[in-house]
């Protein structure tokens, strides 16, 4: 009779994921409350907004300081007196040192042991170069005429110097920012986070514009600058300042060595996860590996050397690839606009030259247009900021497939009616689109990496996903995406100058972005969503 009624009895409830995850989190934070490692015990419990916010300032910083390298680096590169040529090749400086030390950074900072963490110890150094370069952007000049350096040359190599320090600065530390972020927060939270870096980025690149925009000699401050731009780059100096130290002294991480000692001092990542779900989903003898394996795995795939790093750089999954190819292209048809987009309002919608004769009309026409265009691009990046609120129900509703083609679709639209039609409401407009297209080319490939890592699988047979054998470190991978922009911008810098010289006209960045942008949309058709 006992037997009958075993047979009968309805089989044990597995728990749901969600379930699983809040009990691991449960289980950690209040062991890390036990144990007299509170300060680690944030990063196993939900964030709230203002939480992420703060994570999200060093973001805010680093994307006001693009405003303001965009804006106005090319003008004072030109105002030096380097055709357009030369001016494009010092931009090529940044990319070569990115693409070549931005994964060795990523690499190193994985395997950092330091007890204030593995992010933020890159992060500081990356910050300080940052500000240093800022320092120098705008003072060749004099910093030229201190050291007995008057030559055209002389300037151009110390102004390449801090766009160099800043732009390779920048861009390490805008992959490692989301990384440390994303390893402070719940795996549920990793794309609020995501999501709130963009917001705060688009209001970042909104205030660097509107720095630009401002005429600070006719204000009082103005007069304690040596020029407007050396202004500028003042309140940019300050607002990434506050950005570094606010996100630095967010969260703690922990550090290396504590997680490699204690199984339950580790993060709760998506590979613990699945695991834990397999474990409790088995049958009492499946053999399953235990959790405490389980994790020891997933550190090791946190924490791949830099050997192993470059073989997974060389032997990218296809979906990898792909992506990268998609960023690549992306990134292509985004920078002709990002890098020349104020001297080509400037120079061919004001009909202005910045060689005239200060004072004269072509001069004064060029300044009124750098403004317009400064204001033009606060509009590009206050619409990034807010399609970055709507995105994530976008996603939901239309697929990413939907949302990532239809973004980078935007863009190409936008530039090709500016090229045609020299008018500010045409430039306004464009300026809008690209902003689309920008919040989704920071948003959506991350988001896929983190859902491939996710899933611990890079490809798909027969619907179904194939769990990865070769371990790839999350930041490593992240980190890709910086290197990608750095080999689009070394190109970008290498060819579009030339492109520009012979072409005579500015114009011609506008249809070779939306050209560049179209075969990105096309790229992006092809990439594995995996129901995204």
């Amino acid at each position: 009779m006992l037997d009958v009624e075993k047979e009968l009895a309805p089989p044990p409830r597995i728990p749901s994921e969600e379930e699983i995850l809040r009990g691991m989190l449960s289980r950690r934070y209040h062991y890390a409350q036990a144990h007299r490692t509170a300060a680690y015990q944030h990063t196993f419990r939900a964030k709230s907004r203002w939480e992420l916010v703060r994570l999200s300032l060093l973001i805010v910083g680093i994307e006001c300081t693009y405003a303001t390298e965009t804006a106005f680096v090319a003008p004072i590169l030109l105002a030096i007196g380097l055709p357009h040529t030369l001016m494009t090749m010092m931009w090529a400086v940044p990319p070569v040192v990115g693409v070549l030390f931005v994964p060795v950074v990523a690499s190193v900072s994985d395997q950092l042991r330091f007890a204030w963490g593995r992010r933020r110890p890159m992060l500081l150094a990356l910050g300080l170069a940052m500000l240093s370069g800022m320092m120098l952007l705008p003072h060749g000049h004099q910093i030229g005429a201190v050291l007995g350096l008057r030559t055209v040359a002389w300037v151009a190599t110390i102004t390449t110097v801090g766009l160099t320090m800043t732009d390779f600065s920048a861009e390490a530390a805008n992959g490692l920012c989301r990384t440390y972020a994303m390893e402070v927060c719940t795996i549920r939270d990793q794309a609020r986070v995501l999501s709130t870096m963009m917001l705060t980025g688009g209001l970042g690149g909104m205030l660097g514009y509107a720095f630009g925009a401002i005429d600070w000699s006719a204000l009082p401050v103005g007069r304690y600058f040596v020029s407007n731009e050396a202004a500028v780059f003042a309140a940019n100096w300050i607002v990434l300042l506050i950005g570094l130290v606010s996100t630095l002294t967010a969260f703690a991480e922990i550090p290396l060595p504590v997680q490699e000692r204690d199984e339950l001092l580790r993060p709760v990542t998506h590979w613990m996860l699945q695991n834990e779900v397999k474990r409790l989903a088995a049958p009492a003898d499946g053999g399953l590996t235990e959790p405490a394996a389980a994790a020891e795995e997933d550190a090791q795939d946190q924490t791949i050397g830099f050997r192993q790093f470059l073989r997974n750089t060389v032997r990218m999954p296809r979906s990898m690839k792909l992506l990268c190819l998609t960023q690549f292209l992306s990134h292509m048809g985004y920078l002709p606009y990002c890098l020349y987009f104020t001297d080509f309002v400037a120079g061919q919608v004001y009909d202005g030259d910045v060689l005239a004769p200060v004072g004269s009309g072509p001069q004064v026409r060029y300044e009124e247009g750098l403004r317009f265009a400064c204001w033009g691009m606060a509009l590009f990046s206050g619409c990034a900021s807010l399609y970055s609120l709507v995105i994530e129900r976008l996603i939901d509703r239309f697929g990413a497939r939907t949302v990532y083609v239809g973004g980078l679709m935007a863009h190409c639209v936008g530039m090709l009616a500016m090229g045609f039609v020299h008018r500010n409401a045409v430039v306004l407009v464009s300026c809008a689109l690209t902003g689309i297209m920008y919040a989704t080319i920071y948003s959506i490939p991350f988001l896929l990496i983190s859902h491939y890592h996710s899933k611990n699988s890079f490809a798909m047979e027969n619907g179904k996903c194939v769990e990865s054998t070769e371990p790839r470190g999350f930041g490593a991978d992240v980190s890709m995406m910086s290197s990608v922009l750095c080999l689009a911008q070394l190109v970008v810098s290498l060819v579009m100058g030339v492109v520009i010289d012979a072409a005579g006209t500015t114009t011609v960045i506008t249809f070779a972005a939306s050209g560049l942008t179209l075969l990105a949309a096309a790229s992006a058709m092809a990439l594995l969503y995996m129901d995204l």
